[in-house]
């Protein structure tokens, strides 16, 4: 058994395990507040634990759908009623730039409201997808409905690998070297990914959403010949 592997994993579910469901909801809601706190160590934590028989699987995904709920519901309502101007002035602190916001602005009106259920199964989109949701004034039932469909996604795939995980820990240690190496690779193309994206998005030519009180069919019609 790779012993400092153990170690690692242990460390993560530790938190977790000693903070419980309550845990699971706190960090999910701290990740879709979008703070850097990556959901796909939190989900697979619970499901490693519920392998090994600490966690109840349907309590698992409860807290972390609720924590993935309340804290999409509470980006989107700081970004539709808080505007653009108290994103830039809190944002920094999550490295929400004004550039950053101002593409995700623009690439959600170019994507339309589907964005937000297909963002919540990429790394790197689930939580900022909920600002452009908010400033483009979205309306919450259809965000609530379209998060929850994504979000829960999201949820079941990444406890059900945990759980799995949890119960083949044993035989799967014995692959520490090779596992590592996959995760890594793994790693390397997301950020990659992620990189690449980024600058399409920022090169989106899409107009950003229009401002609060504003008519978005408004700025068609100015472009009108």
């Amino acid at each position: 058994m790779n012993d400092w592997v153990e170690i690692i994993v242990e460390a993560i579910t530790g938190f977790i395990g000693s903070a419980g469901y309550v845990g699971v909801f706190l960090l999910m809601v701290m990740e879709s507040c979008c703070m850097p706190i990556p959901s796909e160590i939190v989900l697979v934590s619970a499901g490693f634990l519920v392998g090994r028989g600490d966690f109840a699987l349907h309590w698992a995904m409860l807290s972390g759908f609720a924590g993935a709920l309340s804290g999409s519901t509470l980006t989107y309502s700081i970004a539709r009623f808080g505007g653009r101007p108290l994103l830039l002035r809190y944002g920094r602190y999550i490295l929400l730039t004004e550039q950053r916001l101002r593409a995700s602005e623009k690439w959600f009106a170019r994507h339309g409201p589907k964005a937000v259920f297909f963002c919540r199964l990429i790394s790197g989109m689930r939580a900022i997808v909920s600002v452009p949701a908010g400033l483009c004034h979205m309306p919450y039932s259809k965000f609530l409905l379209y998060t929850a469909l994504g979000s829960g996604s999201w949820v079941v795939v990444g406890v059900l690998f945990g759980m799995f995980v949890g119960r083949e820990w044993e035989k799967l240690s014995h692959l520490g070297h090779l596992a590592l190496a996959a995760a890594a690779l793994v790693v390397a193309a997301l950020l990659i990914w992620h990189h690449l994206r980024s600058r399409c998005v920022e090169n989106s030519s899409s107009e950003p959403c229009p401002a609060r009180g504003e008519n978005p069919s408004a700025q068609s019609e100015e472009k009108a010949p």
